[in-house]
C-alpha cells in the first residue's frame, strides 16, 4: 500500500511540483490508513503531519448542509420551503426563482446563476452582504433548468442557518460537529492559521513551486472555508460511514443524512476515470457509482489547496486527502487510489490519470484563435481604458495601466490583461482555467466576463 502511494507521488513530480498532503482511509471502523508526506513549509522544509492544519476547500459545504440538516430535524426549516419564507430580504433577479427557490436548489445548484467567484475576492468579511449582491446577479439558465455549480448559493445557505439560530456559521460548526466529533476546526479570518501548524499554499507552475496568497475573507467560509487536519478528518470519515454517528452521539438523523446523499440533479459530461459512471449532485455530495459499487463525494480547490472527501455507503468505507499545491493531478490520483484500496483493488500503476489530466490541460484555456495574438497598447492608448468602473452587485473595479499591459484591480485580484483587438482584452487566470474578458463600449462602459463559466457579460458604469 505505501509503495503504490510513493510511487504515485514520485510519478505526479516528475511532471509537476507537488509540496506536500494527507491521505486518510477508513474502513470497518478502523482506519487502515493514514499517510502524511511531503512539506507544510517549503521554504522551512517543515515537514507535514497528523495535526498539520489543510484547508479542505468545497468539502467544506458538506458541513453546510450538515447543519442545515440538523436545523430540518429540529422543524426550523424543510429543505423544500421557500428561501424567501425563511429570510424575507432575500433577493433574485429572476422574480419566480426569487419567491421559489428552496434550500434544496441552493445546495444542488440548480437555482440558475453561473459561478461569481471573483466577487469573493472583494467583499471579504460581511457574509450579509456578499447574500445580499445576488440580487443583482443576472440569472444564466432558466430556473431548475440544469446543473449549474455556484459558491454564491452555500453562502446563502450558510446564512440562513445563522438567521434562523441566532449563532454564526463557524459557532454552528464547531458546537454542533466539531465538538460532538471530536475534531479541530479552524476557519479563514478567526485565527491566525499561519502561525500555527498549517501546511502553506501553493501553485505549481512548470514543475516549480510558487507561494499563493489567500485572496477570500471569512464571508464565503461556507461555501469552502474550513480546515482541520488528518486526525480530525479521520473522525469525520467514521461519521460518514455511520450515517452521522459517533461513540453512541447522533448529529443528524438517519432520515436526514439520507436526504443529504439522495440524487437531486444529473450531472452531464465524463469522469476522469472510465470505471465512474452515473454522477448526479445530492446536497453537498456527488452520486455515482465506481466499479459497480455506489460512491458519495466531494471536491474542492482554492487558494493552493485541493482536497477529496468520499466514502462507499454500502462498504462502510471512506477517505479524504488534501494537498497544498493546485494545478496538479494529485488529488484525482489519490482519490481513485483510496477507492481502489478500500474496495482492495489496487492498480499497478496510476499515470493515466496523469496522462488524462495533461490532456486536459493541453485544451488549453477557452479563448479563440483571435485571442493567442496580443496587441501592443500605447500609454496614451491606455488612457482611454483606465479608471473606476462600477456594478451594483460586484462594486467597484479599476484598470490601470502598468509595464505596457492594462492591469485590472478588484479587491484582491490583480490581473494582466492582453490587447486582442481595437477595444477587447482577455486575461489567462492559469493554464487550466477559462479567460476573463473585457470589452469596451463606446460610452466608456465594460462588458466583463469575470466568472470562469459565464454566460452573461457583467456590465460595469465608469465612474472616473
Amino acid at each position: 500500500m505505501e509503495s503504490i502511494i510513493n510511487k504515485t507521488i514520485q510519478q505526479i513530480r516528475q511532471h509537476y511540483g507537488l509540496a506536500g498532503g494527507i491521505l486518510v482511509a477508513v474502513k470497518d471502523g478502523k482506519c487502515i490508513l493514514k499517510h502524511c508526506f511531503g512539506e507544510a513549509d517549503v521554504e522551512k522544509h517543515r515537514p507535514v503531519d497528523e495535526k498539520t492544519i489543510f484547508q479542505i476547500a468545497s468539502c467544506s459545504k458538506a458541513f453546510t448542509t450538515m447543519i442545515a440538516g440538523q436545523l430540518c430535524d429540529e422543524g426550523k426549516m424543510t429543505w423544500d420551503t421557500p428561501v424567501k419564507q425563511l429570510m424575507p430580504d432575500f433577493a433574485m433577479v429572476d422574480r419566480y426563482a426569487e419567491e421559489h427557490v428552496t434550500p434544496r436548489d441552493m445546495a444542488c445548484h440548480r437555482t440558475g446563476l453561473c459561478r461569481h467567484d471573483v466577487m469573493r475576492t472583494f467583499v471579504r468579511e460581511d457574509r450579509a452582504d456578499l447574500v445580499r449582491r445576488i440580487a443583482y446577479f443576472p440569472p444564466a439558465f432558466g430556473f431548475r433548468e440544469k446543473y449549474s455549480y455556484q459558491n454564491q448559493m452555500y453562502v446563502a445557505l450558510g446564512h440562513l442557518c445563522e438567521r434562523l439560530t441566532g449563532q454564526t456559521w463557524e459557532e454552528l460548526l464547531t458546537e454542533r460537529i466539531g465538538k460532538p466529533l471530536g475534531m479541530d476546526m479552524y476557519f479563514r479570518g478567526h485565527c491566525d492559521i499561519w502561525s500555527m501548524n498549517a501546511a502553506f499554499p501553493y501553485a505549481q507552475r512548470d514543475g516549480k513551486l510558487i507561494a499563493v496568497g489567500e485572496v477570500q475573507g471569512q464571508a464565503s467560509n461556507p461555501c469552502g472555508g474550513l480546515y482541520t487536519n488528518a486526525d480530525s478528518l479521520e473522525q469525520w470519515l467514521y461519521a460518514l460511514c455511520n450515517r452521522g454517528e459517533l461513540n453512541g452521539q447522533r448529529i443528524i438523523s438517519e432520515k436526514g443524512f439520507a436526504e443529504l446523499i439522495k440524487p437531486n440533479v444529473v450531472i452531464p459530461g465524463r469522469s476522469a476515470h472510465p470505471e465512474e459512471l452515473q454522477k448526479a449532485y445530492a446536497l453537498a455530495w456527488i452520486t455515482a457509482v465506481y466499479k459497480g459499487r455506489p460512491v458519495v463525494y466531494h471536491s474542492g480547490s482554492t487558494d493552493g489547496f485541493n482536497s477529496m472527501v468520499g466514502f462507499f455507503p454500502e462498504e462502510n468505507a471512506a477517505y479524504a486527502l488534501s494537498v497544498n499545491t493546485v494545478d496538479t493531478p494529485a488529488y484525482n490520483c489519490f482519490s481513485y487510489l483510496l477507492r481502489d484500496i478500500l474496495l482492495d483493488d489496487v492498480q499497478e500503476d496510476y499515470s493515466f490519470l496523469i496522462d488524462h489530466y495533461r490532456r486536459s490541460v493541453n485544451l488549453g484555456p477557452d479563448y479563440t484563435e483571435e485571442e493567442k495574438v496580443e496587441l501592443p497598447l500605447s500609454e496614451e492608448e491606455a488612457k482611454a481604458f483606465c479608471g473606476s468602473f462600477w456594478n451594483p452587485g460586484y462594486g467597484t473595479l479599476e484598470f490601470v495601466y502598468e509595464n505596457e499591459h492594462l492591469r485590472l484591480k478588484y479587491g484582491l485580484m490583480d490581473q494582466e490583461f492582453q490587447r486582442i483587438s481595437e477595444k477587447k482584452f482577455v486575461a489567462f487566470e492559469s493554464m487550466d482555467t477559462r479567460t476573463f474578458r473585457a470589452s469596451f463600449n463606446e460610452d466608456g462602459a465594460i462588458s466583463m466576463r469575470l466568472s470562469t463559466d459565464a454566460v452573461c457579460p457583467i456590465l460595469f458604469e465608469k465612474v472616473r
